[in-house]
């Protein structure tokens, strides 16, 4: 298990003519490609900050955290949650006046992407999976040491699911089982606390696939956390972690920054 608070994040600032951009990387490395993990939270909070359509080689899941807008058709806010498949295409991602803030979640790092329509001919299938949903605002508080749990995206066929947990004030509860692909927690709300140290809002635990189920602990204001879970490798294209270390790093597109 990997925790990472958001202070801990390196910061790298991407300046551009409609604003100045910052990626935060929590696990690995935006745009280097590695065996483990990858997670990072990309803020563009300027105006109309826009991302063109795009797809990733990669399973995804991104968690809308600050200001609004709409990724293609839907709206967003915080806290939304989108999973995508690998080799499926969404987007754009326009943000309106407050701009955006969204956690890019990967059970293997992913070295970039390719921007949508030009890159048809790359995706060796049909595109798959685009899913959605929320964690519901202004929700009554779980009373202390109460804990509820709710399914936002029941479990997919191959294990594909997201939930919610919120802890009332010091409550504690072992985490979902790790029963298909490896897992993410945000803490949306509130405060976990771990020995020696404090997980605050935008804090991020990583889960491996099969590793034991993290005891979750709040603080005194009760914390709540989106769970979202990675589906089972198998046939489809990108879902495969253990064969995707070996891509050539040049075949990107175009890379993250």
């Amino acid at each position: 298990m990997q925790a990472i608070s958001n202070a801990e994040a390196a910061v790298t600032e991407s300046v551009r003519a409609e604003g100045t951009g910052r990626r935060r990387d929590y696990i690995g490395s935006g745009g280097k490609i590695a065996p483990g993990p990858q997670a990072f939270l990309v803020e563009r909070l300027y105006a109309n900050a826009r991302i063109d359509p795009h797809f990733h080689d990669v399973d995804q899941f991104q968690v809308v955290v600050q200001g609004n807008g709409r990724i293609g058709k839907t709206a967003v806010e915080p806290v939304t949650f989108q999973y995508a498949d690998a080799y499926t295409p969404y987007g754009p991602i326009v943000a309106k006046e407050a701009g955006i803030a969204f956690f890019t979640l990967r059970p293997v790092a992913s070295g970039g992407h390719f921007s949508m329509p030009g890159n048809r001919h790359r995706m060796p299938c049909r595109a798959g999976r685009n899913l959605s949903g929320m964690v519901a605002a202004n929700l009554a508080p779980v009373a202390a040491g109460n804990v509820a749990r709710e399914t936002l995206l029941p479990a997919e066929a191959d294990g594909v699911m997201a939930v919610c947990l919120r802890l009332g004030a010091h409550a504690s509860t072992a985490g979902v089982p790790s029963d298909a692909g490896g897992q993410y927690y945000l803490v949306s709300g509130g405060t976990l606390i771990q020995p020696g140290r404090d997980l605050g809002r935008h804090a991020l635990i990583h889960v491996a696939a099969g590793e034991t189920a993290p005891t979750l602990t709040a603080g005194a204001e009760g914390a709540t956390l989106l769970m979202m879970q990675f589906g089972r490798p198998s046939d489809r294209p990108g879902s495969n972690v253990s064969m995707l270390a070996a891509r050539d790093p040049s075949s990107y597109v175009e890379r993250h920054r």
